[in-house]
């Protein structure tokens, strides 16, 4: 299917999981579901989604706004150079110095972690959740425009970036795209193992940053290291045992630093 036929679609497939179709409208979608399976997987997912949302939070519809949600306030507050642990939605991520990684990887190795690293791995493990499951939209731009991936996402980030190439550790490049972040914009690139599990790798751009050594993030079901350097910080997401994980993000490291010098 082309792009153009999934958007002249896409609308009736939103309101179909919505449950807002019926007659021939309903009958035509669930037509085409039959014949597109892997699309109709997509939408099961959305009416799931749509299920949990209701069930968690159709009580609190009703409800007033509670101040701490004021958008003025959250505007302003996210604009504040600290992070307090109170507020972060990281809260239940657990980050640990990473020993094993510290013979090359540089000084600092056992500080502890900080709370602007819990943001970025939060950050990152959000936006796997988003678009790792994807089926037809999982990034941006694809990996037969490597070039104008790095191209556009060193432009946007203002930081000469490399796209890292995971082959030898058994991932294929998927491609790419550009995000919001706390603090400005972030990319994410998206590599997929040969049983279709995806990883993640979350850059962000720092100013005056300083080398920091790798942190492991977990939550569950997800896994990430994440370090940093003098001009960005980076956050690799995988569904993945921890140890091979590690040999992902060190490639990523090492090939990231090298783009840099």
């Amino acid at each position: 299917m082309s792009p153009d036929q999934r958007k002249s679609i896409e609308s009736d497939l939103h309101a179909y999981a919505d449950g807002m179709l019926d007659g021939p409208a309903r009958a035509a979608v669930e037509a085409y579901l039959a014949d597109n399976p892997a699309i109709a997987e997509e939408v099961e997912g959305w009416k799931r989604q749509s299920e949990t949302l209701r069930a968690l939070y159709g009580p609190a519809a009703s409800e007033p706004v509670p101040s701490r949600l004021d958008i003025r306030r959250i505007e302003r507050e996210s604009r504040s150079p600290v992070l307090h642990w109170g507020r972060m939605a990281a809260a239940a991520v657990l980050l640990l110095a990473v020993g094993g990684a510290a013979g090359w990887y540089g000084r600092g190795t056992f500080a502890p972690a900080e709370p602007i690293q819990i943001a970025l791995a939060d950050e990152a493990m959000k936006a796997h959740q988003v678009y790792s499951g994807e089926v037809l939209h999982p990034v941006e731009v694809w990996a037969g425009e490597k070039d104008h991936l790095k191209t556009w996402l060193s432009k946007r980030l203002a930081r000469s970036l490399t796209i890292p190439d995971l082959t030898t550790s058994g991932l294929t490049l998927i491609g790419g795209r550009l995000l919001p972040a706390a603090n400005g914009p972030a990319a994410q690139v998206m590599y997929e193992d040969e049983t279709g599990r995806r990883v993640t790798l979350y850059i962000t751009p720092v100013k005056d940053g300083r080398e920091t050594s790798f942190r492991y993030a977990t939550l569950d079901p997800l896994e990430a290291f994440v370090w940093g350097d003098e001009v960005i910080s980076c956050a690799l997401v995988g569904d993945l045992p921890r140890e091979r994980l590690l040999e992902i993000a060190t490639l990523a490291y090492k090939q990231l630093e090298a783009g840099e010098a």
